[in-house]
């Protein structure tokens, strides 16, 4: 047998939990309809508040390299990212561990983080095709979001996989914390917190050097959370130079570089957590 069948065969049981997870979705796809108005709201608010702010300025006066146009497609295409591969793998792994049905995952011959990428990848899909697509068939006549800059679209789909990758080991990390802490919801809820205010969704993080200084914002856009809102968006809008960390290979090597020590840590706490299992309810 070639080592072309046998990768083939040991990855087919996760491409079919993907495709597992897409349907399942597809079977509520309705209550994403909802999450196209929510997403929309959340962006019509920022973007009011920075009329607001743009107009106090003088004309074609620019905060931190951007003017209003570009600062709506950074906000619209960062909550449409977030819409694709925003999951909740954190929490269905810690309502199975507390109801006890993750000694099934255990018992399965797979491996316990790839079973929950794959069905993230799978989620991720469905999101991409079935929530970002129409969400901005209305945002982008909505917001007047700008195409991609020149190199933007590519730069952007490799950053995307990274944030989606990055998000993920995220999210593992916090459910395998349950096998600690047992209830893991305040973790989630600062999680939440934390993503929405350091991954620079709300405010590009190098708006923040006023009130943070250079030094501040530059741990701010060293961390993964970065990756997750920051360097996608600013890489669509063709402004990632904004962000001092300099060219587009730098920002992929720290992303990569993320991705790598997430991995690690989370195949170490893994291997530890399993010797520490306690099941509750079952």
């Amino acid at each position: 047998m070639s080592w072309a069948m046998r990768i083939a065969m040991q990855l087919a049981p996760y491409l079919h939990l993907c495709r597992t997870a897409f349907l399942t979705r597809m079977a509520y796809r309705m209550r994403y309809v909802t999450g196209i108005a929510t997403y929309s709201i959340f962006v019509g608010v920022h973007y009011a508040v920075w009329s607001a702010v743009y107009a106090s300025l003088a004309e074609g006066e620019e905060i931190g390299g951007m003017d209003l146009r570009t600062l709506a497609t950074y906000l619209a295409v960062g909550y449409m990212a977030r819409a694709a591969y925003y999951t909740n793998t954190d929490s269905e792994i810690a309502t199975r561990f507390q109801s006890g049905e993750v000694v099934m995952d255990l018992i399965k011959p797979l491996n316990f983080h790839g079973n929950w990428l794959a069905q993230g990848a799978g989620e991720t899909l469905f999101r991409l095709l079935f929530f970002t697509l129409p969400m901005a068939l209305v945002m982008v006549p909505l917001f007047g979001v700008l195409p991609p800059a020149e190199n933007g679209w590519w730069q952007f789909t490799l950053l995307f996989l990274i944030a989606f990758w990055i998000n993920a080991e995220i999210n593992l990390l916090a459910g395998t914390l349950c096998f600690y802490l047992e209830d893991i919801t305040g973790l989630m809820s600062l999680k939440r917190n934390l993503v929405m205010l350091a991954s620079g969704l709300m405010v590009p993080l190098h708006f923040l050097e006023p009130l943070i200084g250079s030094m501040g914002v530059f741990i701010l856009i060293s961390t993964p959370l970065a990756f997750i809102g920051y360097f996608p968006t600013l890489a669509y809008t063709g402004t990632l130079e904004q962000s001092g960390l300099g060219s587009f290979a730098t920002v992929c090597a720290l992303g990569l570089m993320w991705v790598l020590i997430l991995r690690l840590g989370n195949i170490r706490l893994w291997r530890h957590a399993q010797n520490r299992l306690q099941v509750q309810g079952g």
